[in-house]
């Protein structure tokens, strides 16, 4: 082997050789310190708020800081990268990171980045705004150590909420169809309202409510009442076994007047309000409960015209008339049935 031709057990350096041996060791070296020293560069760091200047043979930043004993923890950013090649008179600047914390989407996301603008950590984090999201922060405003940071998520819908309407009720008189009845011509129908509204939620919850538009899809149809005005005719047994026909009969407070001075004033001059002459049989009546003209049948009176008014004539009373003042007397005061006659 080639090996073993160029040196055999025994064998030992020439004189001349170990002569210079010592001085060729010397040379390596040598010539090692010069190539060390021509790779030596000096460079500017900037951290922690100092400036000092650093000699290295590192071939990159990432390798002189580490020389350095310069320690980059996640979050500090340095410029130029890692990765640059170490050149002489560059500058190398640390900014350290702060530590803050993004409250969004129900989430706490804890980072650690420069200080650089709430946009810019937001997008470090991978955080997208809306175009109507809010923050407790200014946009352009620089993070700091121990913010929290709120994102409130911002969004608007349309929403449009359907509403019945209730159909109208017409009432039609029917003169075909016996008083006190009625009958449906026409059901009804409902419409439908609809309304429109804009809705602003925050964080998945409504925060407002505006009405936009409203607008009838439907038209509710009105329902329509006859009701019945044809009077029902009843008959009744009343004094001495008569029997009478009637349409209604009304409870009522009953008084009793004479047509003379002593019950009508001194201006008495014995016609009714209609005209009639005031004798018994007639009545005084209030017009907007029995219409004048209308034929009655008075309890325990008998047969009656309502032909006359009084100003103490209202309501559920009525105001008999006598010929003389001690009938009217004798009267008095009572509640009576009054049948309204049929025609």
């Amino acid at each position: 082997m080639l090996l073993g031709k160029l040196w055999t057990p025994g064998w030992r350096l020439p004189l001349q050789c170990r002569t210079y041996w010592p001085n060729f060791l010397a040379g390596l070296v040598f010539l090692g310190l010069l190539f060390y020293a021509c790779r030596l560069q000096t460079i500017t760091v900037y951290v922690d708020g100092a400036r000092f200047e650093l000699t290295t043979a590192a071939p990159t930043v990432e390798t002189a800081l580490a020389q350095a004993g310069i320690v980059v923890r996640a979050g500090d950013e340095v410029s130029p990268g890692f990765d640059t090649r170490v050149r002489a008179g560059m500058a190398i600047a640390i900014r350290r990171g702060v530590n803050l914390a993004i409250d969004v989407d129900g989430r706490l996301v804890a980072v650690r980045m420069p200080p650089v603008t709430v946009a810019e950590a937001l997008r470090r984090a991978g955080i997208d705004l809306g175009p109507a999201d809010r923050l407790s922060v200014p946009v352009d405003a620089q993070v700091w150590e121990g913010l929290r940071l709120k994102v409130t998520r911002v969004a608007t819908e349309r929403l449009t909420i359907e509403k019945e309407i209730a159909p109208a009720v017409t009432y039609i008189n029917d003169a075909n169809l016996d008083k006190g009845k009625q009958r449906v011509v026409q059901p009804g129908e409902a419409g439908i309202l609809a309304r429109e509204y804009t809705v602003v939620y925050e964080d998945g919850q409504e925060v407002d409510r505006q009405l936009v538009e409203e607008r009838v899809v439907k038209p509710a149809v009105d329902r329509v009442i006859a009701r019945g005005t044809r009077p029902v005719v009843r008959t009744a047994t009343v004094a001495r076994g008569r029997t009478i026909r009637y349409t209604d009969v009304l409870i009522m407070e009953a008084t009793a007047y004479e047509p003379g001075p002593q019950s009508c004033g001194i201006y008495a001059d014995g016609y009714t309000y209609t005209g009639k002459k005031a004798t018994y049989g007639i009545a005084a009546v209030d017009p907007r409960v029995i219409p004048l003209g209308t034929k009655l049948y008075i309890e325990g009176y008998g047969f009656a015209a309502a032909e006359d008014i009084g100003s103490a004539i209202e309501g559920h009373r009525i105001d008999v008339c006598y010929d003389t003042v001690r009938e009217a007397l004798l009267w008095g005061r009572r509640r009576v049935k009054v049948y309204i006659l049929a025609p």
